[in-house]
């Protein structure tokens, strides 16, 4: 199936999953790649404001607040919880804070997009037949999110140079997961196939 098949006369949604300062900024959980790619982010964000939503990822105030395993988790990386984490950098980046419109942003606390109820509902309202995916990780948010699109259904397309990750052999791995397992429900394309394909935008 092609991308303009995918894409289905503009019935997509562009999820732009966790573009935010904590991850560009020099933390523990700073993802070098982010920059890189982030100017093809921005371009697809401009191109097309009416299709575009973003994700935040949003740790625990504290270790003991966080259910499960992600209890441990936030215990090895207490200096991400909200409680030691400066504010600002759960933001958006600036680039991105300044082209999101209220009603497009939605936190969640885990991998998947879809653990965020707010972001179902907006999903149901909207009616996409596909949901496009840029952003971070490749590995593992951009991964849950894609892997929960898939099994709700909806075709699914990652722009392989508008996604990140702060493992270069695992984001690489992951592409090619993707593009290999899943040859007709997902597509990998890059941000200028994506653009030279999409003519117009809808909901």
């Amino acid at each position: 199936m092609s991308l303009e098949q995918f894409l289905h006369g503009g019935r997509w949604l562009h999820v732009c999953v966790d573009m935010q300062n904590m991850f560009r900024m020099k933390t523990p959980w700073h993802a070098p790649w982010l920059a890189h790619i982030l100017p093809n982010v921005v371009a697809i964000v401009r191109r097309y404001p009416d299709n575009t939503v973003f994700t935040r990822f949003v740790p625990p105030r504290h270790a003991a607040d966080a259910p499960g395993a992600w209890r441990a988790y936030y215990e090895h990386w207490h200096q991400m919880t909200r409680a030691e984490l400066d504010p600002a950098l759960v933001e958006l980046v600036p680039e991105l804070s300044a082209l999101a419109s209220p009603g497009t942003v939605f936190d969640k606390s885990s991998y998947s997009a879809w653990r965020s109820p707010a972001f179902r509902d907006h999903v149901r309202r909207y009616d996409p037949v596909s949901i496009v995916l840029t952003g971070g990780e490749t590995d593992v948010c951009v991964l849950f999110t894609a892997l929960e699109a898939l099994d709700r259904g909806y075709r699914t397309v990652i722009v392989s140079d508008a996604v990140y990750s702060s493992v270069d052999e695992t984001h690489d791995s992951t592409i090619d997961f993707y593009a290999k397992r899943f040859t007709n429900q997902l597509l990998t394309v890059s941000a200028k196939e994506l653009g030279s394909q999409i003519t117009g935008t809808g909901g």
